[in-house]
């Protein structure tokens, strides 16, 4: 069977080399978008999976959608049976689709957090259960059958970026047992429950400010769901702060809203301790190495959103 992986983010990687490393399926090429400026030099830089492509010695194209005429062309020279799709971030057309199994990975339990932040909403929300859906690609994002799923207790201690990047790893598994399932005929595909579907929309720099008002659970949840990007701010004896890391804790200041040298903040219901923090232009450190330098009275208020 044939394979055209079509993809552009990290979290396609550990698939993409999986396929490559496999002689069944047959991984015939690879399609990505374009490499864009970046950075203060606005350097192009590449899709993370056209690096590895180039690194494996791949055949990769990088229209600026597989759906224009040199997508298209370049895929019908390929005639792949199927297309692994994942994090690509463009639908497919009807004529890209048409006569082609095409199944992808999404980093969510669908129909839950159908859209752009799957992981992010899923930790900022203080969901109990955390996974990921392989799916078949449909008219609209995210609404396919499910072919297949992993799920696992969401750890309120991991971040975005490493539950991004676990989830990832789960990929081969579910991709290549999806792939031989179709292969064989043993395809078990379970329709979406759209009425129970809610929607992950992309997320904003907005979002990034600490609400010391919320309940410990997702005071903790908005700390580790907003890193590594927007990250979750603040301000502390007038020093803008990233809060990055973070605990239950069994202690602290008495009043919501406020903070204590040892990182014990109060939230609505109970407390946190912040761990680590990164202060502006500057880099990350303990959040008592951080209260050390600040040399003011403790506890200090937290502003309110």
């Amino acid at each position: 069977m044939k394979v055209v992986f079509v993809g552009s983010g990290a979290f396609g990687v550990p698939t993409l080399r999986a396929l490559a490393g496999t002689s069944s399926p047959d991984l015939v090429g690879v399609l990505t978008k374009p490499g864009m400026p970046a950075g203060r030099g606005q350097k192009v830089r590449q899709t993370p999976i056209f690096d590895t492509a180039n690194e494996l010695g791949l055949d990769v194209l990088t229209p600026k959608s597989v759906n224009d005429d040199a997508g298209q062309k370049w895929l019908d020279d390929k005639s792949p049976d199927a297309l692994v799709v994942i994090a690509y971030e463009r639908l497919l057309s009807r004529r890209v689709l048409d006569g082609r199994f095409a199944c992808n990975l999404h980093a969510s339990l669908l129909p839950r957090w159908r859209g752009a932040a799957p992981i992010h909403r899923a930790v900022l929300a203080g969901d109990k259960e955390i996974g990921v859906s392989v799916i078949e690609l449909a008219s609209s994002m995210d609404t396919g059958v499910i072919f297949a799923r992993k799920s696992v207790p969401r750890d309120p201690l991991l971040t975005t970026g490493e539950w991004h990047d676990r989830m990832a790893d789960w990929g081969p598994e579910l991709i290549m047992g999806t792939l031989d399932a179709f292969a064989n005929g043993k395809l078990m595909p379970m329709p979406q429950d759209s009425e129970s579907a809610t929607h992950a929309k992309k997320l904003s720099k907005s979002e990034g400010v600490f609400d010391p008002q919320l309940s410990s659970e997702l005071a903790l949840a908005q700390i580790h769901g907003l890193e590594p990007w927007p990250r979750c701010t603040t301000a502390i004896a007038g020093v803008r702060v990233q809060l990055r890391r973070a605990k239950m804790a069994q202690e602290g200041p008495e009043c919501a809203g406020l903070v204590d040298e040892f990182g014990h903040l109060r939230c609505r219901d109970g407390w946190i301790e912040v761990t680590e923090v990164q202060p502006e232009s500057r880099k990350s450190m303990s959040f008592t190495d951080f209260a050390r330098g600040l040399g003011c009275a403790w506890p200090q208020p937290i502003p309110s959103v």
